[in-house]
């Protein structure tokens, strides 16, 4: 089994991961500058320990420790990741299981030390060190790392580093053919129940058993799921309306869940457009934690803007009852009432490449658009494919029904659903690596600890390039904009 370090972005501080909406955690690490010399464990009773490491206390309601590590002094980088190791020691040591539906515990770290703690000046060195140390310590232990940083250089400085380990291993093929594609940026997502449903949402089969268990007691459960699921919603829709369907819909998928470690990488592949049979909000939750509030819309229900990501709701959405489809009748009006949204879908699928994760090619408006477009390419001659399917494991006979219309790539070979799911995170985060290609550290010099070589001199230069510049008068400078914001773009103070 592969050992993972991770790495996600977060618009929040060190200090707020409270907030932090991943719901496969099973602990968080904290960086502290103010507290010194003690260890608490979870039952408050101190205990002399390595100086760094402080306390450890549980979240409220959610019952994962928060661990925390004092990184207040200005001695070497040596002494904070000798901290590191302590506290990852100390994690192991409490026997530590997996969350949720996990194969493996998720540990989360931030960038430790480069606020209070001192070491800002060296942010370079300390990101190397980590991913180093949480490489090691993912091995020894058995656990996954997710570092959470929160903003832009960090996460690019700290997936750079990571791409020298991922090519080192080795790429798979059809996962660097899938970031070329990225690179190219004519991919868009098509999202189905299958990344949604580790964050505790239910299957469409479970959904509706538990709205006929309050609906319809009285109705044999065996009974019931020997009807097809459409005939099934269509039944739960006359005992409760339409809307009644509907609002209990909502109840089922609105709620606290949070979204997965699936939702997060997706979210940090920059794809701007992306469509969902889901009903649920947690793909837009991981958007927003990683690129800011607001910067993303829903649609139908906002407007779409340019340069503005959007992801669109096709079967509804748990923020309005009105727009659940769910029954027969709702899939055999869709056409009718719907059909912008359903041409929106085919315009991605007639003009990029759509990449389908989580959905297994069976919902019947997916299809009836996927055959109109590939009636539209045989009529005018092109042989292309639409997008690719990308499932957990192999599909012998989806691949062969799909062949030369969809490509199909299992993230696994693994028997196990759990061990699946973590090959299928993996998949995600090495794509992640490679799309990553904006470098916004390359002339902060708080960063000069990741550069080798030439690039040194190269960086000095360019920043002394950039002072030329800045110092031009304002009627020249304006010339040379295009040539300043390069360089803002790569770290230069502004």
């Amino acid at each position: 089994m592969q050992v993972r370090v991770m790495c996600l972005s977060f618009v929040v501080g060190s200090n707020r991961w409270t907030g932090m909406p991943l719901s496969c955690l099973r602990a968080v690490i904290f960086c502290h500058a103010g507290i010194g010399g003690r260890y608490l464990d979870s039952s408050s009773r101190s205990r002399v320990h390595h100086p760094e490491v402080v306390g450890v206390r549980s979240f409220p309601k959610e019952g994962r420790p928060a661990w925390l590590l004092n990184v207040a002094s200005r001695i070497s980088v040596d002494w904070l990741v000798e901290g590191v190791y302590e506290v990852l020691d100390a994690i192991a040591e409490t026997g530590i299981q997996p969350g949720g539906s996990r194969v493996k515990p998720l540990v989360a770290l931030p960038t430790f030390g480069v606020g209070l703690g001192g070491k800002g000046a060296v942010r370079g060195q300390v990101i190397k060190a980590l991913i180093n140390a949480a490489t090691v310590c993912a091995d020894k232990y058995d656990f996954d790392i997710a570092f959470v940083v929160a903003n832009s250089a960090d996460y690019a400085a700290y997936q750079s580093v990571r791409r020298g380990y991922l090519r080192s291993a080795g790429v798979r093929p059809q996962v660097q053919q899938l970031a070329d594609r990225l690179h190219a940026g004519d991919v868009s997502l098509l999202l189905g129940a299958g990344v949604s449903i580790p964050a505790g949402l239910p299957s469409w089969d479970s959904l509706l058993d538990r709205i006929r268990n309050e609906a319809l007691p009285a109705i044999d459960a065996e009974l019931f799921s020997g009807l097809g699921v459409l005939d099934r919603a269509q039944l739960l829709s006359k005992a409760l309306h339409p809307r009644g369907l509907g609002i209990s819909v909502v109840e089922l998928t609105g709620g606290d869940a949070k979204p997965t470690l699936s939702h997060c990488l997706l979210a940090s592949l920059g794809v701007t457009k992306v469509v969902t049979t889901n009903y649920d909000s947690l793909y837009e939750k991981a958007f927003e934690s990683a690129h800011g509030p607001g910067s993303i819309s829903v649609l139908p229900r906002e407007e779409a803007t340019a340069g503005r990501p959007w992801i669109l709701k096709m079967h509804g959405d748990s923020g309005d009852p009105d727009s659940i489809v769910l029954s027969r009748r709702d899939f055999v009006r869709y056409d009718a009432e719907r059909r912008p949204l359903g041409s929106i879908v085919q315009s991605l699928m007639a003009t990029g490449h759509l990449v389908v994760v989580g959905a297994s090619m069976t919902d019947d408006n997916v299809l009836r658009l996927a055959h109109e477009v590939l009636a539209l390419d045989e009529h005018n001659g092109r042989q292309r494919k639409l997008g690719t399917v990308i499932t957990l494991r192999q599909d012998d006979l989806r691949t062969e029904l799909w062949r030369n219309d969809f490509d199909y790539v299992a993230a696994s070979d693994a028997d196990s659903d759990s061990t699946a799911a973590r090959d299928l995170e993996i998949f995600l985060d090495n794509l992640a690596i490679l799309t990553s290609v904006d470098t916004p550290y390359l002339l902060d010099v708080n960063y000069s600890g990741l550069l080798e070589g030439e690039e040194i001199a190269l960086a000095d230069s360019l920043r002394e390039v950039t002072k030329m510049v800045r110092s031009l008068p304002e009627e020249s400078r304006e010339r040379w904009g295009i040539l300043e914001a390069a360089l803002r773009g790569l770290g230069a103070e502004p």
